[in-house]
């Protein structure tokens, strides 16, 4: 009897201890809608067409210093371009390890990118990177992040691109108001290796605690021996979503 008395107090505070730890676990969400299906890195998803993006994020804090975070994206959009399988939906997560001080962010993290289906050409890949921010003061901050490719890139024509990628950014919340709405800016240039650089001005202004809404301009420069003569890789765009934030 004494030992099953122990057994359920051992029960009993595991199970305690278990839920302290889900409950520290911060959820934060976002439904955005886009004029053209293009993110702030210049892929266009859908040929210019209009679709939804959920963002889906976990984060855990181990310590006031020390956050695991998981961010998810879900791209839903009608490929018509993989050849033989048609994507519906795009899967992009990262799990970073983030080490935040005295306005300082330092965060290597594992990234993948997951559809439901996969052509012959493979465009599921994954990446090791590490992700750099300093900030000047609450609203202003530059950012850097480096990644490369744990799948090798692709290869096409003996060349292999996309298999190193880095992002720089500028970010100044609060930049100005417009009617009486913070308007927020992130001005960036990104670069994948033999692929494409990005020049990206985006604004974003919160109209209620909830909704938003986004203005960007895209401008995509392909590079090396392939991005340079693709079409695709050259191409501008003109950018606006509404987002939900939950």
């Amino acid at each position: 009897m004494k030992k099953f008395l122990y057994l359920i107090l051992i029960i009993t505070y595991i199970g305690a201890d278990a839920t302290a730890d889900i409950s520290k676990i911060k959820v934060d969400g976002r439904l955005r809608y886009f004029s053209t299906l293009v993110d702030n890195l210049g892929k266009d998803y859908d040929s210019a067409r209009p679709g939804p993006v959920l963002d889906l994020h976990f984060s855990y804090p181990v310590s006031p210093k020390f956050v695991i975070k998981n961010f998810n994206y879900f791209v839903n959009y009608n490929d018509t371009t993989s050849g033989d399988e048609e994507m519906n939906v795009e899967i992009n997560q990262r799990l970073a390890f983030m080490y935040m001080n005295k306005g300082r962010v330092i965060a290597p993290y594992l990234k993948m990118v997951n559809h439901d289906e996969n052509p012959s050409k493979q465009v599921d890949n994954s990446h090791k990177g590490i992700y750099l921010e300093q900030f000047f003061n609450k609203d202003r901050s530059v950012s850097l992040d480096y990644r490369e490719e744990l799948s090798d890139g692709s290869v096409i024509g003996k060349i292999r691109y996309g298999q190193r990628v880095f992002d720089l950014r500028y970010k100044n919340k609060n930049l100005f108001l417009f009617f009486d709405k913070p308007v927020h800016l992130n001005l960036g240039y990104t670069e994948g290796v033999n692929l494409r650089g990005v020049k990206s001005l985006i604004f974003t202004s919160d109209i209620t605690k909830n909704l938003e809404v986004t203005v960007k301009y895209i401008d995509n420069i392909g590079k090396g021996p392939i991005g340079s003569t693709n079409l695709a890789q050259n191409r501008n765009f003109l950018v606006s979503e509404i987002g939900f934030k939950f």
